[in-house]
């Protein structure tokens, strides 16, 4: 069977988190906060767009998936 290496990767880099986390999912959510505060800074936004809440991403997806049938 062919294996993704982008798939293997992410998946290893998901067991070392819960692994440094002690599986504690409390832990790891504090974890994914913290790169997310880090990360903010580098994130840009799509032209046009001051701010997306969450229901319009809710409804970006209904419709793809829609589109595409999933």
């Amino acid at each position: 069977m062919w294996e993704d290496p982008i798939v293997a990767e992410v998946r290893r880099a998901r067991l070392e988190i819960e692994k440094e986390c002690e599986e504690d999912f409390a832990l790891i959510y504090a974890r994914a906060l913290d790169v997310q505060k880090k990360a903010a800074a580098k994130l840009v936004s799509r032209p046009g767009t001051d701010k997306i809440t969450m229901s319009e991403i809710d409804q970006e997806i209904a419709a793809y998936r829609k589109e595409k049938r999933l």
